[in-house]
């Protein structure tokens, strides 16, 4: 990566913590932040990688991050926006409702 390019990742990264943090507590978009999520912690998993080990010779293959991911992934498969978030209440809000109406696919990929 180019050193000029570093502050502009940085703070993408940082704004993509804040958003997808701030989603996953609210419980709204689960099912988009929790996606985003899993590809960000998978990026910090990857570099770390030294088939089969990850880091050292006391772990193989399975590490926090790949936990992680697999935590994000399943709270995005049972929609769990629907179950412990405010995800039906932002639905049905007089603003969003009809623009959820005319796109289902939107509905089904935010949450």
């Amino acid at each position: 990566m180019q050193p000029a390019l570093l502050p502009i990742v940085n703070l993408l990264v940082k704004w993509g913590h804040l958003l997808i943090g701030i989603s996953l507590i609210l419980g709204v978009g689960v099912r988009l932040s929790s996606a985003f999520g899993a590809l960000l912690v998978l990026l910090y998993f990857f570099p770390r990688l030294d088939f089969p080990y990850v880091t050292n010779v006391n772990n193989f293959i399975i590490e926090y991050h790949l936990v992680y991911a697999m935590v994000l992934v399943y709270l995005g498969a049972v929609r769990a926006g629907r179950v412990w978030g405010l995800e039906d209440w932002f639905a049905k809000l007089p603003f969003v409702a009809p623009v959820f109406e005319r796109r289902p696919r939107l509905q089904a990929t935010f949450g």
